[in-house]
């Protein structure tokens, strides 16, 4: 009698691992399928170019979670001197879970124009 209870626990402990590890797979191809379109990007070119004293009207950022447009979320930091030649930053960062701590970068490029450029004909 103590066998067969003793099969019975091993199955029913087998049965439960089985299906623990089918439940881990499932949810493992599901979270995959759900984000398959998610994206934290900058829109347009991620590096820009400007000649002094002109100014870039930023174009953003995008971010997709969980299928949803979080966009709205997205904060960006500029701390462009556009009066001072030099590499600077546009820092955005979005307040959702999927990309929390996740910032994206596009680089401003002040330059004094060349001699060339400032030759009249």
């Amino acid at each position: 009698m103590a066998k067969g209870k003793t099969k019975k626990k091993r199955i029913g402990l087998f049965v439960i691992i089985v299906l623990i590890a089918l439940g881990a797979v499932a949810g493992f191809f599901t979270a995959n399928y759900i984000t398959r379109n998610d994206v934290f990007e900058v829109i347009g070119a991620q590096t820009i170019t400007l000649s002094l004293g002109e100014t870039y009207q930023d174009e953003g950022a995008r971010a997709i979670s969980f299928g949803r447009d979080v966009s709205s979320k997205i904060v960006s930091e500029p701390n462009i001197d556009y009066t001072t030649e030099g590499t600077y930053y546009i820092k955005y960062t979005v307040d959702d879970i999927r990309y929390r701590g996740i910032e994206r970068y596009r680089v401003i490029v002040i330059e004094a124009e060349s001699e060339a450029n400032d030759e009249s004909i």
